[in-house]
């Protein structure tokens, strides 16, 4: 799978121009800081009047319109940054996902990985967004501070102290509330869930029928009472913290006021000077939180982008070797193969042999977690075996392309997924040419399958959906039928039906099942199931117990020679004529 990517258009150069814009910027303020002052004491005293006003008024207000402009700039880059930035990661994301080897995605560890990853395009916006924060934050406050000891030295110092106290409380006040809101959700999560089961369509039908809305109610309203209580507490702790941040916000004011005193009394500065000089001393204890928080989540992004880095890392399926088995299927073989999932203490499969031959229906049974899906993932070479082959017409099957496999084989796995396509296009999946109406109305018909949606005016292209009100829903049955249709229309030699009808009763799915052996009569197949009546007219019968075959064999040599199966057989027959016996009753 190959996906589209964008063009590169950001690099490690791609920071210069916005950090340089962002450096830019956060002069203004320490340029202004004069300005202001002298524009201020030629309003008051009417100095300069028609030579010193206006001129300083335009240089203020130039100063404004940069800073603003900058802003609007600095902002347009990131969202382009984040825009364009993003598809590339999302894409690649996309890809990864499709070249990572398949047991890879069946683990823990991938999917959570992949909601990780899935923040990346966010997270780099943010990283990108705080660089520039944090960078136009420094450079205000340096320069600020170097006006102010161009002023007076002690001021400077003094400011430079108040702050660096200010920031030192206001982080050891912030961590006493820091996760507020995770603990609040978290508090909340067995409230939303109790009053889910009491409002929610789901869980209406079971409401009704057990009459548990009281013990439901009574234990809502308790873990309410609770929430109410533990998150009062945090709100409680919450206020007074930032009640204390504005007290010791005033009194840096007050502070910075009494230290600007003495240049102002000895006539070191002006009454506008010292006014100008007062505002950015106050908006510098703004700035220093505002880079403190910009510096707390470039580092929490980088941290969680850490996520993204570590999927791309996750293994990839091996590169196929590119052996040409041609389109016809002349043998499938088994040698001596074992696997084990990762972290299981003993193997699913065992030192399994066997050859499946063209044109013969086979048929593959065993109980509940013998081993049956993980075969089929390694006929197909979804899975590597731990030793030993999988050999597709003498040449390994993980040698071939996804291309190669895709016309050999045509899989319907237990656990199939609905598409929200139309009937047509869910049937045509990994088809050349879309399906026919001719071929579909054979194969649908002799599968039993007449679903709603081919009976309106849209047919076969019909929505599976139920967003539009044109769609049409599936049973479970349906379902499953149609995505065996979607077999018996592929030209792959061989079929691979893993509990095809499990939503099916045992009498329809034998029938099926003969229409299946009628639809695919020269082909090679392998259907799976646990009802031993659907499957006793294949050729040949593989046996598995505890990821060993036990016998491959006709149904009636395997009654007479496999206790094991016999056994499995007779049972069910046993539950089946029980139940006739009480229908009849």
């Amino acid at each position: 799978m190959k996906l589209h990517l964008p063009p590169r258009r950001f690099g490690p150069g791609d920071y210069a121009p916005y950090l340089l814009l962002a450096a830019l910027i956060g002069a203004v303020p320490a340029a202004s800081i004069r300005l202001r002052g002298d524009l201020i004491d030629a309003a008051v005293g009417g100095a300069g009047g028609d030579t010193g006003f206006w001129p300083l008024l335009a240089a203020v207000l130039a100063l404004s319109l940069f800073n603003g402009l900058g802003a609007a700039v600095m902002g347009r880059l990131g969202e382009r940054r984040r825009i364009r930035q993003g598809a590339r990661l999302d894409a690649a994301r996309l890809e990864k996902a499709a070249r990572t080897a398949f047991p890879v995605t069946e683990t823990q560890r991938f999917h959570t990985l992949w909601d990780s990853s899935a923040e990346a395009p966010e997270l780099d916006a943010q990283i990108f967004r705080s660089l520039g924060d944090a960078l136009r934050l420094s450079v205000k406050l340096a320069l600020s501070l170097l006006v102010l000891w161009s002023m007076d030295a002690w001021t400077a110092v003094g400011v430079l102290l108040l702050l660096t106290a200010g920031i030192l409380l206001n982080m050891a006040l912030a961590r006493r509330t820091d996760g507020f809101w995770v603990r609040y959700r978290e508090n909340m999560r067995r409230v939303n869930y109790l009053s889910s089961l009491l409002t929610q369509r789901e869980y209406a039908a079971e409401r009704k029928l057990f009459s548990f809305d009281g013990e439901i109610d009574r234990r809502y309203r308790d873990s309410f009472a609770r929430a109410k209580r533990e998150n009062a507490k945090l709100g409680r702790g919450r206020f007074q913290i930032e009640a204390a941040m504005q007290v010791l916000f005033a009194v840096y004011a007050v502070s910075v006021a009494l230290l600007l005193l003495r240049p102002l009394l000895r006539g070191a500065v002006t009454v506008g000077l010292y006014t100008s000089a007062f505002y950015a001393a106050v908006e510098l204890e703004q700035g220093c939180r505002q880079m403190c928080a910009a510096v707390y989540d470039l580092i929490g992004a980088a941290r969680k982008l850490k996520g993204y880095s570590d999927f791309l890392a996750l293994p990839e399926d091996a590169p196929a070797e590119g052996d040409d088995v041609g389109d016809e299927l002349r043998t499938i073989e088994l040698r001596d193969v074992t696997f084990t999932y990762p972290g299981a203490e003993r193997p699913v499969l065992e030192h399994l042999s066997f050859r499946l031959e063209p044109g013969r229906h086979y048929a593959l049974v065993g109980e509940n977690g013998c081993g049956k899906s993980t075969l089929v993932k390694l006929l197909v070479g979804l899975y590597r075996p731990d030793s030993g082959e999988v050999l597709v017409n003498g040449k390994p099957v993980s040698s071939l392309s996804p291309g190669d496999r895709r016309r050999l084989f045509c899989v319907v796995f237990q656990d199939l997924y609905r598409y929200p396509l139309t009937v047509r296009e869910n049937v045509s999946l990994g088809m050349d040419a879309p399906a026919e109406d001719a071929a579909l109305d054979t194969v649908f018909g002799k599968l039993d399958l007449h679903p709603a949606a081919v009976k309106g005016d849209a047919g076969y292209d019909s929505d599976l959906m139920p967003l539009y009100k044109t769609g049409a829903g599936l049973s479970g049955g349906e379902w499953q039928k149609l995505a065996v249709a979607r077999s018996v229309l592929s030209r792959a030699p061989m079929a691979i039906l893993d509990e095809p009808n499990a939503a099916l009763d045992p009498m329809a799915e034998a029938k099926i099942y003969a229409a299946y052996r009628g639809l695919l009569a020269r082909r090679t197949t392998l259907f799976i199931s646990h009802r031993l009546g659907s499957v006793r007219m294949s050729d040949e019968i593989l046996v598995i117990k505890d990821g060993a075959l036990l016998a491959m064999a006709p149904h009636g040599a395997l009654m007479r020679e496999c206790a094991y199966y016999a056994e499995l057989f007779n049972t069910q027959k046993g539950l089946y004529d029980e139940q006739e016996e009480q229908d009849a009753q």
